[in-house]
């Protein structure tokens, strides 16, 4: 194939067929990929449509020629239906490809009635039977002659698709699209204006060969020139986004870690909590099993840490921790723990000895590490600490059961006093494992309706009656029989239990008084005790506001005990569940006041309702004279800040007539009841009614 313009077609099939690949291999990364696609296959097109106008031009003789442009024409009409679907699926329009499905079929047609016509769809006569030769001197077979109407549908179907792809181009250009690049533009030029000669070379008015493939070329360089550079762009986006994902991912790491930390270690002493601590014993307990040697789990437990607080506030407290924590630390050994489990309690964790002498002296170290008074804030605190001893593998067979005999031996130091220590015996381990057994048994205890509710009354010391029902709370064991809340609620709130059992309760006390009401009982509410988890649980509020609603009472319709002690653990935080609790028209009290010790600059702070006055108080009011005196003190203070106060543990009728004499405003005790099923307290309720109703009869009489 010679010549200078059969060389530049073969050199365009060449540079055709390679913008096709690249196109191909862009589609992998584009967020264009069926544009890519179809452009790629368009280029092959163009490729074929070259190289059948190179076989026509070089024919040796016309049926050859012929032949030749039957090809150059199906090319060309397979052409216009692939523009049409490459700018519809760059159009994200809806029904942008109904018009190429038309397009297509109607190309199909024309094709078909290409290789049956004689000369093709395009010509009805030809005029030429020749070689023509080029206006540079250069011969080639072109065909020229009559056009056929096929071939005007055709130009129509070419022109439409030209027109979709200019007013897309205009489109693209105002939105400031990807593909409004002036190089799109002089390409669509160049386009048009090669399209637009083919006409004339048909009709033999121009003796050139179809020149539209070398202007889709300048097109086809200029789209994989926007289409890589867009490429490149993604690819720098992407490992931006890589990087800073990266960053992320090692910043949540970091973070993650932090947290983890924070979970295991105390904020206050940096020493590590309950769960680092017990984390770290677990290591401890498999390096003694594999080494064969003793452990010993030391348990510690600062005495009058609440006084410490009450008295010289809670900063000090904390350095007086800190301060103990430090002692500590210059004790351990290597492979040793301390750790602080609460608020006053901290573990050594003592490894590595063969015999419990050496045990011993290091529990000794320990002790004496933390005898000495501590200088704190300029004033020496003479502190106690009460301690509970259990070894591996005398006392455990595991670092969570060694722990737990440590803090029986703990229970029972604390039970002999302060600045004791208790080394764990045999003879709890009964204790040890019927504390378990409880402990699953209240895991299940709620769910198979074991508990319910004793109601003790409340009178009014004007005229005895009941205004107030107090929910005691009662676990019916399936072995053990009846249960007090002495000694299932402390297992309650060390095993997570306690909020759902305390939720039950105020729900359960609620559904009670909704049908007391129903029976004619307006002037009584019911009162519930809150333990010290309950309070700083955060869903209490939701709680009750929901026990309320379901019940159709009203906010004061509810009595909420608290503790002093519990109060005074974290008075701020306490005053600010106070508020959001009295926000819900629900009645405060201060259970056993009097017992703890708290600061009167803080009770004035609270907003709360009534004090209820410590049955330790009461019972001897007849006998004491000081403890006569501290009734009426506690009486006047209540007076004084407005409050009610209530008299607990009233078993005769001269502690009554005292209390009242001192200005007490409710009464609750054996005297009047002890506390009762409900069936009893409405037994109760309804007599207390109907001797109220004879009353006012004798009156009225």
């Amino acid at each position: 194939m010679d010549g200078p313009v059969a060389a530049l077609y073969l050199i365009s099939v060449g540079a055709l067929a390679m913008c096709a690949f690249q196109a191909a291999l862009l589609a992998r990364s584009s967020s264009y990929v069926r544009a890519c696609w179809t452009f790629a296959l368009i280029c092959l097109t163009f490729a074929l449509f070259q190289f059948a106008n190179v076989r026509q031009q070089l024919a040796p003789d016309l049926a050859s020629a012929i032949a030749a442009h039957k090809w150059v024409n199906f090319f060309s009409l397979m052409l216009v239906p692939q523009i049409w679907y490459l700018i519809a699926s760059l159009d994200e329009r809806q029904g942008a490809f109904r018009a190429t499905y038309c397009v297509a079929a109607a190309a199909a047609w024309l094709a078909a009635q290409n290789f049956i016509a004689p000369y093709g769809y395009r010509f009805a006569q030809l005029a030429v039977d020749a070689p023509a030769t080029l206006p540079w001197g250069e011969r080639a077979f072109l065909l020229a002659g009559e056009t056929t109407y096929a071939y005007g549908l055709n130009r129509l179907l070419a022109l439409g698709a030209m027109l979709y792809a200019a007013l897309f181009c205009v489109r693209a250009r105002r939105q400031r699209a990807r593909f409004s690049n002036g190089l799109v533009w002089l390409s669509v030029v160049l386009i048009v204006v090669s399209t637009s000669l083919a006409p004339y070379s048909d009709k033999g008015a121009l003796k050139l060969p179809y020149l539209s493939g070398f202007g889709f070329l300048f097109l086809a360089a200029s789209y994989l020139l926007l289409v890589r550079r867009e490429a490149t762009q993604r690819l720098t986006e992407k490992i931006r986004i890589s990087a800073a994902l990266e960053r992320e991912m090692e910043s949540h790491k970091l973070a993650s870690q932090r947290f983890e930390y924070a979970l295991a270690n105390d904020a206050l002493t940096g020493l590590p909590n309950r769960a680092g601590a017990l984390d770290r014993l677990r290591a401890m307990f498999l390096a003694s099993e594999s080494s064969l040697t003793r452990m010993a789990v030391l348990l510690l437990d600062l005495d009058r840490l609440a006084i410490i607080n009450g008295t010289r506030g809670y900063e000090v407290g904390n350095q007086l921790l800190v301060e103990v924590a430090h002692r500590l630390r210059t004790v351990k050994r290597k492979n040793g723990l301390v750790a602080r489990l609460g608020s006053a309690r901290f573990v050594v964790g003592i490894a590595g000895h063969k015999t419990c002498a050496a045990l011993e002296r290091e529990v000794e170290a320990v002790m004496a590490a933390v005898k000495p008074p501590f200088s704190i804030s300029g004033a020496v605190l003479n502190m106690s600490f009460s301690a509970g001893v259990a070894i591996y593998p005398d006392h455990a067979s595991s670092a969570e059961d060694l722990l737990a005999s440590a803090g029986l031996a703990l229970h029972q130091a604390r039970d002999a006093g302060p600045g004791n220590l208790r080394v764990f015996k045999p003879s709890l381990q009964q204790s040890l494992s019927e504390r378990i057994g409880l402990e699953n048994a209240l895991k299940e205890a709620l769910e198979k309706e074991q508990f319910f509710l004793h109601y003790q009354p409340q009178v009014r010391a004007a005229d005895e009656r009941v205004v107030c029902l107090e929910a005691l709370i009662r676990w019916q064991h399936p072995s053990l029989g009846l249960v007090m809340p002495d000694r299932f609620i402390p297992l309650a709130e060390a095993t997570g239990a306690i909020a759902a059992i305390g939720s039950w309760v105020i729900d359960a006390a609620c559904r009670q008084l909704a049908e007391w009401r129903a029976m004619g009982f307006a002037e009584v509410r019911v009162a519930v005790n809150l333990s010290a988890q309950q309070l700083l649980m955060s869903d209490l509020g939701d709680t009750v506001q929901l026990a309320l609603q379901r019940s159709g009472l009203r906010g004061d319709d509810l009595e909420l005990e608290i503790t002093e002690s519990v109060l005074m653990q974290d008075p701020q935080r306490s005053i600010e569940r106070l508020e959001a609790l009295r926000g819900l028209g629900v009645r405060l009290s201060i259970d056993d006041f009097g017992t703890g010790y708290s600061s009167l600059g803080y009770l004035k702070l609270l907003p709360v309702h009534a004090f209820k006055l410590d049955r330790s108080f009461v019972r001897d009011i007849g006998k004491s004279e000081k403890d006569l005196e501290i009734c009426a003190t506690a009486v006047g203070l209540a007076r004084n800040l407005g409050l009610e106060i209530v008299a607990e543990g009233v078993e005769d009728a001269v502690q009554a007539a005292q209390l009242r004499q001192l200005g007490c405003h409710l009464l609750q005790g054996y005297y009047f009841a002890r506390p009762l099923p409900a069936h009893a307290a409405t037994a109760m309720l309804l007599e207390d009614r109907s001797g109220a109703a004879g009353v006012a009869s004798l009156e009225a009489g």
